[in-house]
């Protein structure tokens, strides 16, 4: 049994000008985020291994999970496609994964996280919303079998909740 545990980054700096890659958190966000990195603990779901947006917003979002899992940076990947990536550059990412971990996370952007959840578990979340955890339940024994396992949605974790 595998999880696969989706985060929308946390509440970003709204920018007039400036390219929108660039845009960090706000403190707002930097609480939930913290905030949820500890509920996803409190609900029993450790963190293996990110893979995660290179925007700034996505890094410093999981630079707190990282550090409330204790997962090392050496086990931390930034891809490119993650950055406003669809399902298709969400599965192709989830492919390059070699270890045999139990929790992966991913950390990307809306509509993405929001419609990836929704096309891999035939589910129908509105919207992910920032700092928002989608928990996916995955029956199998090597990642290499992602993209053909059935996906259950086993619950959606909202800083609102």
């Amino acid at each position: 049994m595998k999880h696969l545990i989706i985060i929308r980054h946390a509440k970003a700096v709204q920018h007039l000008f400036g390219n929108d890659i660039d845009r960090s958190i706000t403190d707002k966000g930097e609480k939930n985020a913290l905030l949820m990195a500890k509920r996803l603990l409190n609900e029993g779901y450790k963190i293996n291994k990110f893979f995660s947006s290179p925007a700034l917003r996505t890094k410093q979002t999981t630079a707190i999970f990282a550090q409330v899992h204790g997962v090392e940076e050496t086990n931390i990947r930034y891809f490119d496609k993650l950055y406003l990536g669809d399902t298709l550059e969400f599965n192709e990412t989830i492919s390059w994964i070699k270890q045999n971990v139990d929790t992966l996370a991913i950390v990307a952007h809306n509509p993405g996280v929001t419609n990836f959840t929704n096309d891999s578990t035939h589910s129908h979340i509105s919207s992910l919303p920032t700092s928002g955890i989608a928990i996916v339940e995955l029956d199998i024994n090597d990642w290499a079998d992602f993209e053909m396992a059935p996906k259950k949605l086993i619950k959606v974790l909202t800083p609102n909740d």
